[in-house]
């Protein structure tokens, strides 16, 4: 690597980006479940990374299910034509499933998202925030069953397990602890676990929800119809209707973890996981960067009643994967992406140094703590179960909160089968290194072959665990094998809006072979419009046909005038595309003699991949 020529506090600014600074410093405020979203107003909602935007006729804020109920029976008795869709403010995705109305790019100063925007101008849109529907309902003691509304984050859901003497088993919660129980269950959101349950769809035993007529119905799994009612909602995105109280199986009070952080190099990472996961637990979460030939593994264990834990007791532990980052680190960060990401063909008289900035930020994510008690960093540790895997709320000064970052992550997620890890893991290392290859050859015509060296964006890819599902649309419906969350998450400035990240054209190509090679399902809550909509490899076929039959007919009942039917499952179902916007390949971009675009060179590579 050449010389750095960044000054030592530069370095710390930027690594402070990842320093332990926990959430309880900055005194968030929040109203129920409700995430700090500065730009909404009476019509329109913002995703908390900036992406969406969603305009709606009507915000309609209830606190019962009663309410809901009395709202669809009024708009379907007005006669006129409408579309109804349940969120909340600041929502974790950068998506259009969750709009009633009209979505569309909150980055374009004209608002427009290309191909998308074919909303019917007659239809009247309702969009209804949970986040005030947020209590405990009811806590079965001898059955170790809770029972919560559909706005409680999953922050709040581990506190009243706990509190009701009873805990979240380990692996089937989410990372970010904001998200809710509803938009968790509706978009198949996950934890990790390897052939066992690993998300909160795994443990519902009773949803209470309202349809398209204003019905109220309670659907149990000991119950014909209730079973095939869960199935169709759990995993499927409000098609069926709102859920608005959600019931888990739990377990007994003070069910334990033990957390492990390992690390290794990845020269036969493949292997390492299969290994892993078959002698030590099935719950692991993966951080992988290729670029650095290295990953971070997390185990968690749990313990059976009696088992005596290897490491220590911290009734205190929690996890510290997501933290509100410190304004001098969130600048620092942000002045790096705005400059690293204008050097887009290596031409700067800085790409030197931004370069070798990038690969210090990307060393010191791969770095930072994963489990903490108060001030203490813990490597290897026994926590309560219900604490072992969410982290603390951020909000509203998470690393992927535009409005405050300057930057934000970009997610991009498929489930894939986990027999597919092999040929999977090979192809991301072929795809970064074919991608990347003219844009070293630039730098070491430059510098000096091997003087500077060329790193992804700071973030990683994540590997997480589950199991195959009877859920009609959860990403991992019909599988008979254990599946991988495969995901990549890396951060791009929120200031170039006119150029994509140079990690973006790697990630189009990953994304081609996950929905064309392996036959992967997008996750609902992460990628975007355009991973729903491929014109080749429709998302539809990657899902057993029957799965979407079942879906269909008890719509039919249960939602006739399909008022729960956002315009991205629409196309999804009806094989429309492609979805184009800000995350769209629309732009050549002059890369070192390519003048072609990043779709272009995705399409490429994908070939070179696929042979």
């Amino acid at each position: 690597m050449g010389t750095l020529h960044f000054k030592p506090m530069q370095l710390l600014a930027l690594l402070a980006l990842f320093s332990i600074t926990f959430a309880s410093a900055f005194d968030s405020k929040l109203i129920g479940s409700e995430a700090v979203t500065e730009k909404d107003d009476a019509h329109t909602l913002y995703g908390s990374a900036g992406f969406i935007k969603c305009t709606s006729d009507k915000l309609v804020e209830p606190v019962s299910t009663q309410e809901i109920s009395e709202l669809l029976q009024e708009l379907n008795a007005d006669g006129r034509s409408f579309k109804v869709r349940a969120t909340r403010r600041g929502r974790h995705t950068p998506n259009r499933f969750a709009c009633a109305g009209k979505g569309g790019s909150a980055k374009s100063p004209t608002g427009e998202n290309f191909e998308v925007n074919h909303v019917d101008e007659t239809t009247y849109s309702v969009t209804i925030l949970l986040h005030l529907m947020n209590r405990v309902v009811a806590v079965d003691h001898g059955r170790h069953r809770l029972t919560v509304e559909s706005g409680m984050t999953m922050e709040n859901l581990a506190d009243a397990a706990v509190r009701n003497g009873m805990s979240v088993p380990v692996g089937v919660l989410p990372v970010y602890g904001n998200l809710t129980v509803g938009g968790v269950i509706s978009a198949s959101a996950h934890g990790t676990g390897a052939g066992v349950d690993n998300s909160l769809g795994d443990i519902v035993v009773g949803l209470k929800w309202v349809n398209g007529k204003g019905d109220v119905i309670s659907s149990e799994l000991d119950d014909k119809k209730g079973v095939q009612e869960i199935r169709a909602l759990v995993g499927g995105l409000g098609a069926l209707g709102i859920i608005t109280e959600v019931t888990f199986q739990l377990l007994p009070a003070g069910a334990l973890a033990q957390v492990e952080t390992w690390e290794g190099n990845d020269s036969d990472f493949a292997a390492e996981v299969k290994h892993q996961l078959e002698t030590s637990t099935p719950h692991i979460l993966y951080f992988w960067r290729p670029d650095l030939g290295s990953y971070k593994a997390l185990h968690f264990k749990p313990l059976k009643t009696g088992d005596v834990p290897i490491h220590p007791y911290h009734p205190n532990g929690r996890s510290a994967m997501v933290m509100a980052s410190p304004k001098r680190a969130a600048m620092a960060t942000n002045v790096h992406l705005r400059d690293h990401t204008l050097d887009f063909d290596e031409s700067s008289p800085r790409s030197d140094v931004l370069n070798a900035e990038g690969c210090a930020l990307s060393s010191s994510v791969m770095n930072i703590p994963v489990f903490h008690d108060g001030d203490m960093i813990l490597q290897n540790a026994t926590i309560p179960s219900s604490y072992a895997m969410i982290a603390e709320e951020c909000d509203p000064y998470c690393s992927w909160d535009l409005s405050y970052y300057g930057a934000t992550a970009e997610d991009n997620e498929f489930t894939i089968k986990l027999s597919d890890v092999d040929d999977w893991v090979k192809d991301v290392k072929s795809v970064i290194k074919a991608e990347e290859e003219e844009r070293q050859k630039v730098l070491d015509r430059r510098y000096g072959v091997g003087k500077v060296k060329l790193c992804l964006n700071p973030g990683h890819f994540w590997l997480r665990f589950g199991k195959g599902s009877k859920n009609l649309l959860a990403t991992t419906a019909g599988h008979d094998e254990p599946v991988v969350y495969a995901m990549s998450t890396f951060f791009a400035s929120g200031y170039v809006t006119h150029l994509p990240p140079k990690m973006d054209h790697i990630s189009q190509v990953l994304e081609q072979l996950a929905l064309c090679k392996y036959k992967a399902r997008p996750h609902y809550g992460k990628n975007f419009d355009r991973a729903f909509t491929h014109p080749s490899c429709h998302v539809r076929d990657n899902f057993p046909e029957e799965n979407i039959v079942k879906l269909l007919n008890l719509r039919s009942e249960h939602d006739p005038k399909m008022v729960f039917e956002s315009e991205l499952l629409n196309r999804m179902l009806e094989r429309y595309g492609p979805v184009y916007g800000d995350k769209a390949a629309a732009t050549d971009i002059p890369l070192a003699k390519r003048n072609r675009s990043p779709h272009s060179q995705a399409t490429a590579a994908s070939k070179r991949v696929t042979g």
